[in-house]
């Protein structure tokens, strides 16, 4: 069966030590796994737009790659402390060259993000944009083996509604972006179950951070004190966004995650409205009509189809 738990039984058990995280995952009911997972996705969204938010008042005055070389430096440093009390062992990874992959993913998916916007109506490169779930199933069905059911398809081409127009020649700038964002979940949700979360963390800040610095320092525009203090948040912020990240991804697979993508427009209309007192259009209020059920209707299907399994396992 293509659902959630049978990917978290698949991926999670095999290669994870049992550790006392471990095994208080292993005492909990399927139900309670999906939404503790589903949770920390959704909070990864929270601090992503406050990060948001940041970056374009940043945007105003900073080159993109100079403001992506000083957040993720400021993550990096942000962490050096802790893993330096931890000691040299904190430092050590096995996968260095995974981490470098994972560096160049953000920075390219980046960087492409921001050259679409100077090729297409914002509109367009965000209704594009929402084909990185659909990548991501897809990479999650390939590369890590995940049985992706026909409830996540459905719950996503539920709420993707892609008009003629915006498939443009140039779109395609802004597609290799959506894959290169969809390719790094990938990878946070394939080496979270051997890496520990400090050096997944420290190592994409420095990698994202070396790579972003060959666009940024040609470029470099001075940088205000008040600047520094914001980019200091988005150090932190960058840090606590990738471990809601990879905690979720300790609870579901990558590919469960996908329907809930779209909660984003949602919590961005709400900030909108709360911070900026800027009134949600008519658009927004209606795909909020359709996103919400059916997330709604994705976490029924994926619940209902597992519970009975995991009751017949326990009782066998």
């Amino acid at each position: 069966h293509g659902s959630l738990f049978t990917g978290i039984e698949k991926h999670r058990v095999p290669d994870r030590p049992a550790t006392a995280a471990a095994a208080s995952i292993e005492s909990m009911s399927t139900s309670q796994v999906y939404f503790t997972g589903i949770g920390w996705y959704l909070m990864h969204f929270v601090v992503s737009i406050g990060n948001d938010s940041i970056m374009k008042f940043l945007g105003e005055n900073l080159p993109p790659f100079q403001i992506v070389f000083l957040r993720f430096s400021a993550a990096a440093l942000v962490l050096l402390p802790v893993l330096l009390f931890q000691g040299k062992s904190a430092f050590k990874s096995a996968r260095l060259s995974m981490h470098a992959a994972r560096g160049l993913l953000l920075a390219l998916g980046i960087g492409l993000w921001c050259f679409g916007l100077n090729l297409m109506p914002f509109a367009s490169c965000v209704v594009i944009n929402n084909t990185m779930p659909f990548f991501k199933m897809l990479f999650a069905q390939l590369i890590l083996g995940e049985k992706v059911g026909k409830q996540r398809w459905l719950g996503c081409l539920i709420v993707f509604n892609p008009t003629a127009a915006t498939f443009q020649p140039q779109s395609l700038v802004l597609l290799l972006s959506a894959c290169c964002f969809a390719m790094l979940d990938i990878f946070n949700k394939k080496y979270t179950a051997t890496e520990t979360v400090t050096s997944m963390l420290f190592y994409g800040a420095l990698s994202t951070a070396a790579i972003a610095a060959v666009r940024a320092v040609p470029h470099w525009v001075p940088v205000t004190t008040s600047q520094f203090a914001l980019i200091g948040l988005l150090g932190v912020g960058a840090n606590f966004l990738l471990y809601c990240l990879l905690k979720a991804f300790k609870y579901v697979d990558a590919s469960a995650t996908c329907p809930y993508r779209y909660t984003e427009f949602v919590l961005s209309a709400l900030a909108g409205f709360f911070l900026f007192k800027e009134l949600p259009s008519k658009s927004t209020l209606l795909g909020s009509c359709i996103i919400l059920p059916s997330v709604i209707y994705t976490a029924y299907m994926e619940t209902r189809a597992t519970e009975p399994k995991k009751e017949e396992t326990v009782e066998a």
